[in-house]
């Protein structure tokens, strides 16, 4: 628009004596109005343009301001008009002009001028819109032509004849890139030609010569030209064409084929016809090339897609994918030849190596509780206490029973009764044994604790009073000294694991200290835990320091990792896919 707008102006300024400056501001979404041509060209504008600019687009008609200011040239006033520019019956912009001063009859000769120009300039812009809109048709028609047909070799037939006829053009060709020649695949108006023939063969190689300098090529040359054409110059006289146009196109960067177009020398392709004409091969050829692509079959595809990624690697540029390859071969290269530790991996469980309950010697009540789950004891330390009052009485009972019993046998002693002194005799014996029962269990009622260590389960602070039975576990007491750690090792793994085997132990309260140890017990019998066949295998730890010793405890939970033997990392990482693949197609597989 800034062309055709240009060429207006510069013809209309001519035509009206007087001009010295003139310009064409248009009209956008900006609040100032921009400059979109001026006159004499490469000249500034006054900058007096401006207000009467804004003043004509309010007033939406001419304005003239006489003798505004005198001319710095001549010294004489001079006029300034502006008069809006219409476009569609909407203000497509607004054109000033700076006049010397004149009589009434040419100041009134001059605006009609003006007036007829801006009329003038409305139907240039429609229809130059209007050529505009038909061309954007024409290419919308071609492309939906390329989707209408079944076949591609049909499509591009019906498109290189829309081409022709739409194009006024004798023949139009298309032919795509094969290798290292151009295999025409569509001719205007022959949908049966002969690849053999020389006219098919000539027009290939001319579109091969264009793409090869990657660039539109047009018979016969201007001067100032230095393109080869001589396979366009064979084509030209061995077969009677006047002018030619080829047109190469490419899909990313890369050249995938070329339309040649004929017409006769009397009517050769200027250079807004090949602007126009590189405008619909560049957006046809690619959908064309896709409807190609499309038909091909899958081993071709294959080939071409390996083709094209081997050229993006070996070929220049493409930066990005050779460092990314790289990477990835150096991914898959690298764990391939090193080699790492293999280990086996399961959960893990610290257990104490023994544990000792302490149970309740008779029926009774609980009394007192001086310890809980997770408390440090000490041997000998009071866990606990029974109610013992009905021990008391019993102990009293018998205390009583078994003075009034001597009393006796003194008597009987000082009468001489043998008899009686015997039955008396066995009778403090059988009291005296009650009464030492008693103690005892008086004794027992106060329970207390075996050896150094933690009390593992047994938590009665809320159950004071409650009955208890004789041979009821109240207290688990676990030492500190010896642990032994519980695996469960996968049902896939178990058969790696022997005996003496070392590892490390990490405790979910102890992320940052590994534990050595060693294998020393597999227990050839499964469980389900979460959904997995495991066995238990158990390990004892190794040497430890003081310090964690004290942070220990029985109940404490983790990962361990057993140490197997040297193997390639690319196994290490992928033997657990294969074993799962192995065993999904042995299971799958109906001959095996």
């Amino acid at each position: 628009m800034k062309q055709i707008t240009g060429c207006w102006l510069a013809t209309l300024c001519p035509m009206i004596q007087g001009v010295t400056h003139a310009a064409v501001y248009t009209v956008g979404k900006e609040t100032t109005p921009a400059l979109s041509a001026s006159w004499p060209e490469q000249s500034s504008p006054p900058q007096e343009f401006i207000p009467i600019v804004k003043a004509a687009l309010a007033k939406r008609q001419c304005v003239l301001l006489q003798q505004k200011s005198k001319n710095k040239e001549t010294g004489e006033p001079h006029d300034i008009v502006a008069r809006p520019l219409l476009r569609d019956k909407q203000i497509y912009g607004v054109v000033v002009l700076q006049i010397s001063g004149r009589t009434g009859s040419g100041q009134q000769a001059a605006l009609q001028l003006i007036e007829t120009a801006a009329l003038w300039f409305s139907c240039l812009v429609n229809q130059y819109a209007s050529t505009g809109k038909k061309r954007l048709a024409t290419i919308i028609e071609l492309v939906a032509v390329c989707f209408e047909q079944d076949r591609f070799a049909d499509a591009a037939c019906e498109v290189a004849t829309e081409l022709a006829a739409g194009l006024s053009c004798d023949r139009v060709s298309i032919g795509f890139l094969g290798g290292h020649r151009v295999k025409v695949a569509a001719v205007s108006n022959n949908a049966g030609f002969n690849q053999k023939t020389a006219l098919i063969s000539d027009i290939g190689e001319a579109m091969f010569e264009a793409m090869e300098q990657d660039c539109s090529i047009v018979h016969p040359q201007t001067e100032e030209s230095v393109l080869l054409s001589y396979h366009h110059g064979v084509l030209a006289d061995e077969h009677g064409s006047g002018s030619i146009l080829t047109i190469p196109f490419g899909v990313q960067g890369r050249m995938m084929g070329a339309v040649l177009f004929e017409r006769p020398l009397d009517r050769s392709f200027n250079r807004e016809t090949q602007e126009y004409f590189a405008r619909i091969v560049s957006i046809i050829g690619p959908v064309l090339d896709v409807r190609r692509r499309d038909e091909q079959l899958l081993p071709m595809r294959l080939y071409l897609s390996g083709k094209q990624a081997l050229g993006r690697i070996l070929g220049r540029g493409h930066m990005a994918l050779k460092l990314s390859l790289l990477a990835a071969v150096l991914c898959v290269l690298l764990p391939a030849l090193i080699s790492g530790e293999y280990r086996v991996t399961g959960d893990a469980r610290l257990e104490a190596m023994i544990q000792r309950v302490v149970i309740s010697p008779r029926d009774g009540y609980i009394a007192k509780v001086n310890v809980r789950p997770g408390d440090l004891i000490k041997h000998g330390d009071v866990l606990g206490d029974l109610d013992d009052r009905d021990l008391q009485l019993e102990k009293r009972k018998w205390s009583s029973r078994r003075q009034q019993l001597q009393s006796e046998y003194r008597d009987a002693l000082a009468g001489h009764d043998r008899s009686k002194l015997g039955i008396l005799k066995a009778k403090i014996m059988q009291a005296e044994a009650q009464l030492n029962l008693v103690r005892e269990q008086l004794a027992r009622s106060t329970l207390l604790a075996p050896f150094d260590g933690l009390v593992v389960s047994g938590d009665l602070s809320q159950s004071l009073g409650s009955p208890v039975e004789r041979g009821q576990v109240l207290f688990t007491v676990a030492p500190l000294e010896s642990y032994r750690i519980i695996l469960h090792v996968d049902e896939r793994d178990i058969n790696k694991i022997k005996k003496k085997q070392r590892g490390r132990l990490v405790l979910s309260g102890m992320a940052g200290q590994p534990l050595a140890i060693t294998i020393n017990k597999i227990t050839p019998v499964s469980e389900i835990v979460d959904g997995h066949n495991v066995f238990q295998v158990e390990a004892q730890l190794e040497k430890r320091s003081h310090k964690q010793s004290d942070l220990l405890r029985p109940g404490m939970e983790g990962i361990a990792k057993i140490n197997i033997d040297q193997r390639k990392l690319l196994w290490i990482w992928t033997h657990g896919l294969v074993d799962w693949l192995r065993l999904k197609l042995w299971a799958w597989n109906p001959i095996q």
